[in-house]
């Protein structure tokens, strides 16, 4: 997971937010100004160019809403190429028919590759309880997941671990058994309305944090796990209504230690509760492949060049890859599809930004983020000159808000910036939450402003890294609306006469 930065006092953001509004004036000039120095800019200036981003963004709105292809290139996508499992065959069509398509719309792109050390390929998948009843039951390993040498039988142990000291217990006592890492997850304390899609699968943090069971904690004792072989590690998919959820492939795209899958959460908890009355027995089969040399992920970069400020840049993005029981429709070919008709309709106006609009469908941040760490890689002594980032990334829902992410010093300019769109898509106001799990971390890590949409849940929770990730679940009006507020913000920022600032970069998390 990536860092969580310390969070601002509430009452800090209500007075910052409150002298940053004090400073908007009603609507009176047509045009933009021109640019000039914060301390320069005088109340007529921003007033006109509140006006002048309004009236585009209305522009920009109206031109998705009569010609937008975002549906008709969604459908392409999840059902002629289908799920795009990072260094799959499918992800690199993806990734050359998103080239064509921006080059189609007269934008100029280009791929940028990397490699990762190996593909992989989910194959047959089966599982028995054989003792103490006779069940076939649903199985699907982990991406990168280490096969099975043909069927594998086992006794069944579930772990009880609060903290690392207990792992004592079970050294010498794992070895050829089939490990559950956990109770069963309590579905009853699922939040049914999250205020948005991040929280329906990654509830907020309440109360006390677990002092002996942070993330080292927890890798280490997987490692600990691992280390005593046994068979199989067995996770709860924590979904309701036999889904499946979905996980793994990193650090390294390279095969795990032992076998590691999901099981259903009806199915987990089914096998928990027979293991509370007496022993319980299984039989499985994992046969998923690697391919033997590294493979190529890509990912595809269009770009409207700047007429003022050409080698300044504002950025926007979605991750192109997914995984891989579903068609990777909601997570996320939407956030790629809306970035890739944000770039349509900026086109089709025909106009000219200030500064350099980059358009960005990533690889890999379904597996620790490989894509933008390529970009970033890649454009470093550039970082300085990005402006700014935004990413659409938590499905098909509205985007009612912009996460601010810790980055205070941008309030003022990004209000500024953000006013014009709450009038034209009906918006909350900007948020002060930190979410920080997705493409903008690796720029946010880099001290370029870094920003995440913030959407409606719209079936997330269910669709999330499952097999119901499909293209029927897709909202038409709502994530076309999504790809006008992700068009008129990058012509906003490009037309703001002051940069964002930036901010300094945070030291190595600890964790």
């Amino acid at each position: 997971m990536f860092p969580i930065r310390r969070q601002l006092p509430a009452f800090f953001v209500v007075i910052l937010f409150s002298a940053v509004l004090l400073a908007q004036s009603p609507q009176t000039g047509p045009q933009s100004p021109a640019a000039s120095a914060p301390a320069q800019r005088t109340t007529e200036q921003r007033s006109a160019y509140r006006k002048a981003m309004e009236d585009a963004d209305q522009k920009i709105a109206a031109e998705v809403k009569t010609h937008s292809e975002l549906v008709k290139n969604l459908e392409y996508l999840t059902t002629q190429i289908g799920a795009r499992l990072t260094g799959s065959p499918q992800m690199q069509a993806a990734s050359d028919w998103t080239l064509k398509r921006f080059q189609g719309y007269g934008i100029d792109a280009h791929l940028e590759t990397t490699e990762i050390a190996h593909g992989w390929t989910r194959g047959l998948e089966t599982a028995e309880i054989t003792s103490p009843i006779q069940k076939r039951i649903g199985i699907h390993a982990f991406g990168w997941s280490k096969a099975t040498k043909g069927e594998v039988t086992g006794s069944v142990m579930v772990l009880n671990l609060q903290k690392p000291s207990d792992f004592d217990q079970y050294k010498g006592k794992l070895k050829g058994m089939i490990v559950m890492l956990r109770k069963p997850a309590d579905m009853s304390k699922l939040d049914p309305n999250p205020e948005n899609a991040y929280d329906a699968v990654i509830p907020p943090p309440t109360g006390v944090p677990e002092a002996n069971m942070g993330r080292r904690a927890r890798l280490g004792l997987m490692k600990q796990v691992a280390a005593e072989q046994p068979a199989l590690i067995l996770v709860d998919s924590g979904k309701t209504d036999s889904l499946y959820t979905m996980t793994g492939g990193f650090p390294k795209y390279s095969p795990t230690d032992v076998p590691m899958a999901f099981l259903t959460h009806e199915d987990y908890a089914l096998l928990y509760r027979l293991l509370q009355v007496g022993p319980a027995a299984m039989k499985f089969n994992l046969q998923d492949t690697f391919t033997d040399k590294p493979v190529p992920a890509s990912i595809t970069v269009a770009e409207i060049k700047g007429t003022e400020h050409p080698d300044e840049r504002v950025v926007i993005g979605g991750h192109l890859d997914s995984w891989d029981l579903g068609q990777g429709a909601l997570d996320n070919g939407t956030g790629a599809m809306a970035t890739l008709e944000a770039a349509r309709a900026l086109q089709a106006l025909g106009w000219k930004p200030k500064r350099t609009i980059t358009f960005i469908l990533f690889t890999g941040e379904e597996q620790g983020g490989i894509g933008a760490d390529t970009f970033v890689k890649n454009h470093a002594a550039e970082l300085s000159k990005i402006d700014a980032v935004l990413i659409h990334d938590t499905g098909t829902g509205k985007v009612f808000s912009i996460a601010l992410e810790n980055l205070w010093e941008t309030a003022p300019l990004m209000s500024e910036i953000y006013l014009p769109l709450q009038e034209v898509f009906d918006l909350q106001p900007l948020s002060t939450r930190y979410f920080g799990a997705s493409d903008h971390v690796a720029f946010l890590d880099k001290g370029v402003p870094a920003y995440f949409c913030v959407q409606l849940p719209a079936h997330y929770r269910e669709v999330h890294h499952s097999q119901t990730d499909t293209f029927d679940k897709v909202i038409p009006d709502q994530i076309n609306e999504g790809a006008a507020f992700l068009a008129a913000w990058a012509w906003n920022v490009s037309e703001m006469p002051e940069a964002l600032p930036h901010h300094p970069v945070p030291p190595a998390p600890t964790e």
